[in-house]
């Protein structure tokens, strides 16, 4: 072993250079640091500071496989059924994308009536839905939020003229598919052609007691409605909006346990009671609280309110208490559960009506209505296929008879949405007749805005003017003198 001192031969010092010059300094042929050109996008490179940029460009219904599929649908399900500030947002998604009113376009006012009458007596729940529990408007707002916390939801078209409504997770691949679909290109339970079309559905049923699922029938896709959330072309089974917010409403539900186990923990109530004077030095072998039978030398009932403790001199008593919740983790709360509700483009004011005054309220619902639009577009082409499909069932039983020269294609309809109330009637009525004054806006679009039809308005108003006419009574609407209007309240 070689140690200090043995035959070990020294290596030599190793030769230092001279410091070069500072770049830009004469002679230097060093370039500024920042003269290197950067190239590509930031987001693709990686630094220690974060994750590495992802590599992975599959498919999304690769992304979200069959396992992760059912692990992300079981647990939007546990959040709505259990937390419920994530099921409060689901129906108030529901309530603002999901509610339509029809009415008929034909310009024919006996066949508008007969059409309306039609639909409205097919939509009640003996007549929709197969299973007689669900009127139309139900199971509409059944569709919008399973494809809210499912992704996706199908309607089945029978031929009894009934609706049958497929969740997702029984739409599936697996086993017991009969030998003749072994060769069909399947995806998660669709069959597709190479475009990603699809040609038909494996539907599953459930086992007893709704455990397990088990191979019932493939259905050609002419007779079902898929109704889900797409963001690419080729993506063949629906993702949930709620999915970016799946961890965040799981966070503030375990947060909120743990902070009610605090507060419960804080509101047991206890006294310190301390002995002799406080500043100085006690032995505390000596110091009891006990006299010298050994009893408590104080005794307490806090059920007897209020109460008096009297003391011998020196000795004092200290409430301990808790205080929670603090004022960093309700603005935590806050913070937190407006980034779960954005997922569904909900304002934090809807969840607390005082956050903000008239001007931001208003301005977010204007904001959240652009958002519902687009949504409640999806759900206005479902109901229209499905009007056009009950259309044609009327006229093929004869429960509707069209004027002659008139086919199927010749009528119009249109289902509206469901408005709110006016957050301040006086300065949205004011503004509503501004806009008409100065031709911005026409009384259609300010009822359709509404949920109202106008042309059913003005017929309304024309039965009830003839009446306040016939009565003596002045009449006000369209065509009369209005009663001058108050000026606004100052804000």
């Amino acid at each position: 072993m070689i140690g200090p001192g043995a035959n070990a031969k020294k290596k030599p010092a190793k030769k230092r250079s001279s410091p070069k010059p500072a770049a830009g300094g004469n002679g230097s042929k060093r370039k500024p640091a920042s003269s290197k050109p950067r190239a590509g996008y930031d987001g693709a490179k990686f630094t220690k500071q974060r994750r590495s940029p992802q590599t992975n460009t599959q498919s999304e219904d690769s992304v979200l496989n069959v396992s992760n599929r059912r692990a992300l649908v079981a647990t939007g399900r546990d959040q709505r059924r259990n937390f419920s500030a994530a099921a409060w947002a689901v129906r108030k998604h529901l309530d603002y994308v999901s509610s339509f009113a029809f009415q008929a376009r034909t310009g024919n006012e006996d066949l508008n009536r007969r059409i309306e009458d039609l639909i409205r007596w097919w939509s009640e729940p003996a007549n929709c839905d197969i299973a007689g529990r669900h009127s139309l408007g139900r199971m509409i707002r059944i569709a919008e939020a399973s494809r809210t916390i499912d992704g996706d939801v199908f309607l089945y078209r029978l031929r009894s003229g009934h609706l049958q409504g497929i969740e997702s997770d029984r739409v599936r691949s697996m086993y017991g598919i009969p030998p003749e679909h072994s060769s069909k290109k399947i995806i998660q339970g669709i069959h597709v052609n190479d475009w990603n079309k699809a040609l038909g559905y494996f539907i599953s049923k459930r086992g007893p007691h709704g455990m397990g699922l088990y191979f019932e029938k493939y259905v050609p896709a002419a007779w079902i409605w898929p109704v889900g959330y797409y963001d690419r072309y080729d993506q063949v089974r629906g993702v949930s909006p709620m999915a970016p917010a799946i961890n965040t409403f799981r966070d503030l539900y375990e947060v909120l346990g743990y902070a009610l186990a605090k507060a419960k923990v804080g509101q047991l109530f206890g006294l310190v009671t301390y002995r002799g004077d406080p500043n100085a030095l006690v032995d505390h072998q000596e110091s009891s609280h006990e006299d010298e039978d050994g009893n408590p030398r104080y005794e307490i009932d806090f059920g007897l309110n209020p109460y008096h403790l009297d003391l011998d001199e020196g000795d004092r008593a200290e409430v301990l208490e808790s205080k929670t919740p603090s004022s960093e983790f309700q603005s935590y709360t806050q913070e937190t559960l407006a980034l779960g509700l954005k997922a569904l483009d909900i304002p934090y004011s809807f969840y607390n009506e005082s956050f903000t005054n008239f001007s931001g309220a208003r301005q977010a619902w204007l904001m959240y209505d652009q958002s519902a639009e687009t949504k409640r577009s999806d759900l206005r082409t479902l109901l229209n296929s499905i009007t056009r499909w009950k259309l044609a069932q009327f006229l093929a039983t004869n429960l509707l008879e069209l004027p002659a020269g008139m086919g199927i294609r010749d009528l119009r309809w249109e289902w509206i949405a469901t408005g709110i109330p006016w957050i301040d009637p006086l300065k949205e009525v004011l503004a509503d007749a501004k806009a008409l004054e100065y031709g911005l806006t026409s009384r259609q679009r300010i009822a359709k805005r509404r949920g109202e039809d106008f042309f059913e308005i003005a017929e309304e108003l024309t039965i009830e003017n003839a009446v306040l006419e016939g009565g003596g009574v002045p009449a006000y609407g369209p065509g009369k003198a209005a009663p001058p209007a108050p000026a606004p309240a100052q804000d």
